[in-house]
């Protein structure tokens, strides 16, 4: 026992002694590798690292006021806590802190070491969430991660820290579909992206990895990738240094580097070819062959015919690229940019903004600098921007063509839609603001719709119909009801038809828009679908606010959470554990749309890629809003669904966890919104709703009064009389006045019923009485005996004399051949 001991404390007197050895020759070796800058310290600034390092090492050697000069010079830099505490993990902080105990370093000093501290806490907070979440803590990962964001931790420390373990990444992003720790983790991960495009965009990096491409070959081939990862943010700062003499010996690499960007680099070299300077511009056209992208075929084309004011080695090199392409260097550059703008706007997999980031850029040529420059917008409206600008620039060489016109309206709407603006409206609308390439004054998109005419209008409503987009349909359908009258709004051509068919758009907003501006335009010749516009408006006229919902799950428990949450947001539900089942029980119950889809990630027969793909390949859902309920395992296939098809959004099964039924139904509610929005779309609420009934039978009542053709009103009568209970009192009565032109017996019963009804108020009864009144003189009297003695009962013995004299004037409108005036006279007799 006591040898055992002994051999414990031998061998503890041994590990001590190699563990002392082995810290002394850390402490020398440490001073000296200090200054480098390795491969995972991310964005850290070479000076501050270098004047850190060596006031650390002058700590080390005892010259305190040589390390107080270097520390001055540190605090004067300004770094982030998190920042300095990486370095001083580094370097170690014990003679720090016995200088600042000991006050011999000074108040510089003494700052940094409680910014250390700070950062020290901000990396714990992280290690701890991340330790908390590995180990299934989740309460405990949610906490550390929400105190670390409440720290506002620097974004680009935070991303080296993060990168020192591969995993931490990685945890995060299975971490989103966690309802518990979910949302915490996102916001991790959006700090971490902002770190990630801090870094890329930071000039002073960019510029540093440019001065390193002039080294040796380990630090050139970290410096490219470098430049390679900062992508078009590369670019302005590459042309400057080719422009630049001083920079003579770092051309050639630059122009080694520039194909290497590829597509990242596309955008602002493109946008650069309006340069100037023919060297740079020569080099430019070079690396666009190289990278070998269709989307600089315009630009080329275009360089290739700029006639005698271009150097001719440009446009030979231009048309040489070209061909490097594989494009005839003959291609008409209006029609390129025409294609180029169709690309973008159909959204093609190539062109799409880097999805890991929330905003894109839009590059632009500064002519007094003679370089390019950019501005950010949110990323969901960057292709419908790059459309327009395509178009802008194919009417530029080509002014006349009415496709590329109705192009740049579309986009121009579905941009607004997309940044949430009413695109019926041509009020100013603060969200405009978003959009920073539009100046503050900037009209609204129904202004350019109204301006260009009906024809462009229908085909920018032609493409709507064609890509099921609400948005856009909404836009082009309001600025059509302001500007085309009939023979403009409908006929034969075939760019015409676009409005009929948006009485059969899977958005029912859309439908009923459609719907009362063709019956507002009274045609008078008819026309296909004539039948449809009144079966429509009857549609708009029983809706309430009334929302229907698809959900589909295999597990019974989150089906019924599910659809008592969404019931709670004011949903009709549909349920089943089965796709094809649940379709077919609203086909057997004739739901005519749905308004949101919910489906589980582990759907079998179909699976989910194949369900969603189903659903937008059918009309009637190929617009609705769709949520994915993200089961377990299955976070990385929703998330390629959800990036492949618009307006899907996700959320983890676990969500019915949290306990707090509104903040579940607020979670369940934004995100089905959110896939809304994604789509250009607006929801049919309840106030929307009570709107369109109000048109609806306003439009019925205009053309019962033109006495058209075209329209059979009477095809309307179920919907205007179940209307009269729908809805508030002055629907009611805008129905009724509609019903007193139908002129068949069933509608002026419906009339005398409602009118006689006591439970109504006095002023509905008035002017449903007024109603009956303008049927029978218009129709005379289609009342049954027990109705008519009805009326005379009221006419006679009715307390409220308001009512009583309404009732009386429908009374004499009926012109009975009965002596029934005489029943009032005798009533009224005192003797």
């Amino acid at each position: 026992m006591a040898s055992s001991v002994l051999g414990q404390g031998v061998r503890r007197t041994r590990r001590i002694a190699f563990v002392l050895g082995l810290a002394t020759i850390v402490a020398i070796l440490a001073p000296s590798r200090a200054q480098e800058i390795t491969d995972d310290m991310v964005g850290q600034n070479q000076r501050a690292w270098g004047i850190w390092s060596e006031a650390m090492r002058a700590l080390d050697r005892d010259k305190k006021a040589d390390a107080q000069q270097g520390l001055e010079q540190v605090a004067k830099m300004n770094l982030s806590p998190l920042r300095l505490a990486l370095m001083a993990d580094r370097t170690g902080t014990l003679r720090l802190e016995q200088g600042v105990a000991s006050n011999e370093l000074g108040e510089a000093a003494k700052a940094l070491l409680e910014q250390i501290t700070v950062g020290r806490r901000q990396r714990r907070l992280a290690e701890d969430g991340w330790h908390f979440a590995a180990i299934g803590r989740f309460n405990y990962a949610d906490a550390n991660f929400k105190a670390l964001i409440d720290s506002a931790p620097d974004p680009v420390a935070l991303l080296e820290f993060s990168r020192y373990n591969p995993v931490r990444t990685t945890t995060l992003i299975k971490l989103v579909a966690n309802a518990e720790v979910g949302p915490s983790a996102q916001l991790v991960l959006k700090k971490l992206q902002e770190g990630e495009q801090k870094l890329r965009t930071d000039p002073y990096e960019i510029n540093v990895n440019i001065e390193r491409l002039g080294g040796p070959p380990r630090v050139v081939y970290h410096a490219s990738n470098n430049l390679k990862a900062s992508g078009e943010y590369a670019v302005p700062h590459l042309i400057a240094a080719l422009r630049d003499p001083k920079q003579r010996d770092l051309h050639p690499a630059i122009v080694g580097l520039l194909p290497m960007l590829g597509r990242a680099g596309l955008n602002p070299m493109v946008v650069a070819l309006e340069m100037k300077d023919p060297v740079t511009k020569l080099v430019l056209v070079r690396a666009l062959g190289e990278i070998g992208y269709a989307q600089a075929l315009p630009y080329l084309a275009r360089l290739a015919r700029s006639g005698e004011h271009e150097s001719n080695n440009v446009r030979t090199a231009a048309r040489e690229a070209m061909r490097a392409i594989g494009a005839t260097d003959r291609g008409d550059p209006a029609a390129l940019f025409q294609k180029l703008a169709e690309d973008y706007y159909n959204n093609q997999e190539s062109l799409r903004a880097d999805e890991r980031f929330t905003n894109a850029n839009v590059w632009y040529f500064d002519e007094q600098k003679q370089n390019v420059d950019y501005i950010a917008v949110p990323r969901a409206i960057f292709n419908d921007v790059m459309a327009m600008r395509c178009a802008e620039a194919s009417l530029k060489l080509r002014p006349v063509d009415v496709e590329t016109t109705a192009l740049w309206i579309a986009a121009n709407i579905r941009r607004e839609a997309k940044l949430g603006m009413d695109v019926e409206s041509e009020a100013p609308n603060e969200l405009a603001a978003r959009d920073g390439t539009r100046p503050p004054d900037y009209p609204r998109s129904i202004y350019f719709a109204r301006a260009a005419g009906p024809i462009y209008c229908h085909f920018a409503l032609g493409r709507a119909v064609r890509d099921r987009d609400a948005g856009v349909a909404l836009g082009a359908i309001a600025a059509l009801a302001s500007t085309a009258g009939p023979a403009s709004l409908i006929g034969d051509a075939d760019y015409q038809q676009a409005l009929v068919e948006s009485l059969a758009f899977p958005n029912r907003l859309v439908r009923i828009k459609a719907a009362l501006a063709l019956g507002r335009a009274l045609p008078q010749t008819d026309f296909r679908g004539a039948p449809d516009v009144i079966h429509v408006l009857g549609e708009a006229l029983s809706e309430s606010g009334r929302q229907i919902a698809l959900v589909v799950d295999p597990d019974g428990q989150t089906r019924n959470q599910m659809q008592a949450v969404l019931r709670g947001l004011g949903y009709e539900v549909i349920a089943d554990a089965e796709y094809h089942r649940a379709r077919q029980e609203a086909t057997d119950k004739k739901v005519p749309g749905f308004d949101a889809i919910v489906i589980a990630s582990d759907l079998k027969s179909p699976g989910l890629d194949a369900a969603v793909r189903g659903l937008r390949d059918h009309f009637v859902t190929s617009a609705v809003p769709i949520l994915v309920i993200i089961k377990e395992k299955d976070i990385a296939s929703t998330t390629r669904v959800t990036r492949s098809y618009v307006g899907v959004e996700s959320i983890a099964a676990d969500v019915f966890e949290l306990g707090d039924a509104e903040r579940i139904a607020k979670m369940i509610g934004d995100r089905i919104s959110s896939a809304g929005r994604a789509m250009g779309a607006k929801p049919l609420d309840e106030k929307t709703a009570a709107a369109m009934a109000m048109e609806a039978a306003e439009v019925l009542r205009m053309i019962a009064v033109s006495r058209t053709n075209v329209y059979d009103v009477s095809k309307a009568e179920g919907a205007l009389v179940r209307a009269m209970d729908l809805g508030n009192e002055a629907l009611h009565v805008r129905a009724a006045a509609a019903l007193a032109l139908v002129g068949t017996g069933s509608s002026q019963t419906a009339l005398a019923r409602a009118a006689i009804e006591t439970k109504r108020g006095e002023s509905e009864r008035i002017a449903l009485f007024r109603c009956l009144a303008e049927s029978a003189r218009t129709f005379g009297s289609q009342l049954s005996d027990e109705l008519v003695q009805q009326i005379v009962a009221i006419a006679k013995d009715e307390e409220n004399l308001a009512i009583r004299t309404a009732c009386s004037q429908a009374l004499g409108a009926l012109n009975l051949t009965t002596n029934r005036a005489s029943e009032i006279v005798r009533a009224q007799s005192r003797g």
